[in-house]
């Protein structure tokens, strides 16, 4: 069934001007023409220079977060052997557990702290890199989301560090890679820092996982737990699969291996039982994307 036609609309009065002979006809056309062209060059033109000038405040915006930002740190090798605390055996197999799991755990455990921002909080860790705030002297990795709140208020964080994390100081977020997930913070305790493994990590490869995550139940923070496992994937040098369990609360915490050295930052953890369990940590190479500046 067709739609009824509609009658036109009534034709608004118009004065009566009598047509043009077919010469200025041509001529009118071709001045109009003219005119509409040059009307939208003159548009298009407008609408480029808007994007410009809108991108240029863009810009702006990006540099003055720049310069109002703290110098990102840089990478430090010339610390000394005992900065790092008790060296386990440099030779030790990366597939197996270490001889000595609890000089590990101490050993881990000296750099390890407990970081709160709000209502939040997560873990953290003391990694080798330069301190440039006034009287800062330990530069600490965790994750984003931990401490996102802070940063985005331009506050401090609360860190709690040494035996039993009895002792408190205030924490300065220098650095925050969002699309990471990473962030660095700047305290003034001299913390001994991980070191990092030199190799991506290897599938098979024995790993420790350290954090401080909250029992709900009990509603206590536990301190320092750590959970053991072995590396199931390395995605795309990035992702670190890990049969080590992530609780809440681990969060920016380390995961190492069998020698005592940084593979990557606590990230992700999951489970279910559609989805399957997943326990997740940022390859520590990642900082360099744009926290800290490395050698190639």
């Amino acid at each position: 069934m067709t739609e009824p036609f509609l009658p036109p609309e009534p034709r608004p009065e118009y004065e009566h001007v009598l047509p043009a002979p077919e010469g200025n006809q041509r001529a009118t056309r071709r001045v109009v023409i003219f005119s509409g062209v040059l009307l939208v060059i003159l548009l298009v033109g407008v609408a480029g220079l808007v994007m410009q000038l809108d991108e240029s405040n863009q810009r702006i915006s990006q540099l003055e977060s720049q310069i109002n930002a703290a110098p990102r740190p840089v990478v430090s090798k010339e610390s000394s052997a005992a900065d790092a605390g008790t060296s386990l055996d440099p030779d030790a197999n990366l597939f197996v557990a270490p001889a000595d799991v609890a000089a590990l755990i101490a050993q881990v455990g000296q750099s390890v702290v407990d970081i709160f921002c709000g209502e939040g909080g997560g873990t953290g860790f003391a990694l080798d890199i330069v301190a440039e705030g006034p009287g800062a002297q330990t530069v600490l990795v965790t994750n984003y989301h931990v401490v996102d709140e802070c940063w985005e208020n331009n506050t401090s964080v609360t860190v709690r560090y040494g035996d039993d994390m009895a002792l408190k100081t205030v924490g300065v977020i220098v650095g925050a890679d969002e699309a990471n997930d990473l962030a660095l913070i700047e305290i003034s305790p001299d913390l001994p820092w991980l070191r990092e493994s030199e190799v991506f990590a290897e599938r098979g490869w024995w790993t420790m996982a350290m954090g401080n995550p909250a029992d709900p139940d009990l509603k206590v923070t536990l301190d320092r737990y750590v959970s053991f496992g072995y590396i199931g994937y390395v995605l795309d040098e990035y992702w670190n699969y890990t049969s080590a369990t992530l609780n809440r609360g681990n969060s920016g915490g380390p995961l190492v291996n069998s020698r005592g050295e940084l593979i990557g930052i606590n990230t992700l953890a999951s489970s279910g039982l559609d989805e399957g369990v997943w326990n997740i940590a940022v390859d520590s190479a990642v900082l360099c994307v744009s926290l800290i500046i490395c050698d190639d």
